[in-house]
């Protein structure tokens, strides 16, 4: 039975996971198992007999005998872990390793032995050490983060000074900065109130949001090219303003978001200086043209009055006999025509010099309407061809009104001598008026040669003149004045013509009672 127990003890002691060694009260080894000497790389003979610091590493050995014999004196159940120490041990081939040790003591025969269970913590060690070494990592990563963040948000800080320091120092426009995204990060500017905006509202919103769908398209291709690279200055208008929008991106480290300064310079004074030279320009263009325009045709339209003031006058000389005074009135009839003509011609350019400068002063005043449209029919008296009349019928109309009496005139006199100029002989011309709800309704009527359908669009168009009166004498720009004299009246004309038929002119003139 003993026997057996021996077996079993050693069966056991032997198939233990960890190492295990007992040693008697010298501290000398006297029995191990399979596990401790595949720890060690001891054979079994090796160890039995010899000092249990022949475990323990060369340089702390000595040190060890002190701490086992302190043990002896006091011995105690020693769980592995509670020493507080880092121990060690030392293979046979001097590698040295980390261990834990567990101390047990017991008695027998009136002898005292201690058994150390003995674990190879070397795994355990590495990943300790791998983790205080991530930790270490961790630590290091944490305050390096802290002092970025530090750094980030002073210079977000002295980034948010700046901006507002040049935002409040750009008199009229708006600062950005945007993302990648076009988010606006920052936005001010004594600009924004004249958009009726506020900074707020607009800080961290898509920049683009507040302007309308062509603006948008504008300022999204350029931005497009300032994140290629490039930098990009582009115009738009909005509210009634015009902006002169500059992109630009911001340097930045890789750690950094992106980040885009956006400009808005409020360039409405240029933009108009800009409009108006344009207007000026085309202006002087046009009155190059006009002038040249003038040159042609008053040497064309002076001409043929002239030649014939000039012929009459010589064969009037010719006619010195009493018998032939139906050739002298034949001729100073001629000469009247002319002179006649030639009034007409420079009352259009005095006329047309005025409206075009804006020389011409309206001024209203109590005027009989009845009685201007009389003095227009007998004023144009010589104007008249064979057999050709004036039909004006007063009636019993109210005839008074509050006008210009002179632009009324200037008004009667160019539409009646048209009508007489395209009719033909014992051709009639028809003025009437009617005044009603504050508004003098003129008509002129002929009974001429009209005006051809192409030419109806361009017929108050200066110097413009139909296709099918080249052969009759005028300047191309009676009606052109005309409109412009109803214009400055607060009034409208408006015409119906039928080719070969005649022509009516209509005038719709408030009468300020």
């Amino acid at each position: 039975m003993y026997s057996s127990m021996n077996e079993l003890f050693e069966i056991a002691f032997n198939s233990a996971s960890e190492g295990l060694v007992v040693v008697d009260s010298s501290s000398e080894i006297i029995l191990v198992n399979k596990r401790l000497l595949e720890l060690f790389g001891y054979q079994k003979e090796e160890l039995i007999g010899q000092r249990i610091e022949k475990l323990v590493p060369m340089p702390k050995r000595s040190s060890h005998v002190g701490y086992r014999d302190q043990y002896m004196d006091n011995p105690h159940s020693r769980p592995m872990g509670k020493t507080g120490m880092y121990l060690e041990g030392e293979r046979k081939d001097g590698v040295v390793f980390p261990i834990e040790v567990s101390l047990n003591y017991f008695q027998m025969n009136d002898s005292r032995y201690v058994m150390g269970l003995v674990t190879d913590i070397t795994k355990r060690v590495e990943m300790e050490l791998e983790l205080k070494k991530a930790q270490d990592n961790l630590e290091k990563l944490n305050e390096e983060l802290e002092t970025l963040v530090v750094k980030r948000t002073r210079a977000l800080e002295e980034s948010q000074v700046l901006y507002q320091s040049i935002a409040s120092n750009f008199p009229d426009g708006v600062i950005n900065v945007v993302d990648q995204n076009m988010v606006c990060i920052f936005v001010d500017g004594m600009g924004l109130e004249k958009q009726g905006l506020k900074k707020s509202e607009l800080k961290g919103k898509i920049y683009l949001d507040r302007f309308n769908d062509q603006t948008k398209l504008i300022l999204e291709n350029a931005f497009k090219r300032v994140v290629n690279g490039e930098s990009q200055i582009c115009f738009i208008e909005n509210a009634d303003q015009y902006y002169e929008v500059h992109f630009v991106s911001i340097p930045s480290s890789s750690r950094q978001r992106k980040r885009y300064l956006v400009v808005e310079r409020n360039v409405t004074k240029q933009k108009l200086i800009e409009i108006e030279q344009a207007k000026a320009l085309q202006k002087e263009k046009e009155l190059g043209e006009m002038k040249s325009r003038f040159v042609s045709m008053a040497s064309h339209e002076f001409r043929t009055p002239l030649s014939a003031i000039l012929s009459s006058s010589s064969l009037i000389e010719k006619y010195d006999k009493t018998e032939q005074q139906e050739n002298r009135l034949k001729h100073t009839s001629r000469i009247k025509s002319s002179v006649g003509n030639l009034t007409d011609i420079l009352n259009d350019f005095l006329s047309f010099e005025k409206l075009n400068e804006n020389k011409v002063e309206v001024s209203h005043e109590k005027l009989n309407m009845c009685e201007l449209v009389q003095y227009a029919v007998e004023e144009l008296e010589s104007h008249r061809k064979n057999n050709q009349r004036i039909e004006f019928i007063k009636g019993e109309k109210p005839c008074v009104i509050y006008s210009d009496a002179k632009i009324l005139k200037n008004v009667l006199l160019n539409l009646l001598s048209n009508g007489l100029k395209y009719s033909g002989n014992e051709g009639v011309v028809n003025v009437d008026f009617e005044i009603s709800n504050g508004t003098l309704f003129l008509s002129v009527a002929d009974n001429g040669i009209g005006i051809p359908d192409k030419d109806q669009k361009h017929l108050f168009e200066r110097f413009h003149r139909a296709e099918n009166v080249s052969n009759i004498q005028g300047t191309g720009l009676g009606l052109n004045i005309v409109k412009k004299y109803t214009e400055l009246l607060g009034g409208k004309i408006s015409f119906e013509s039928e080719l070969d038929k005649g022509t009516t002119f209509y005038i719709e003139i408030p009468t300020n009672e």
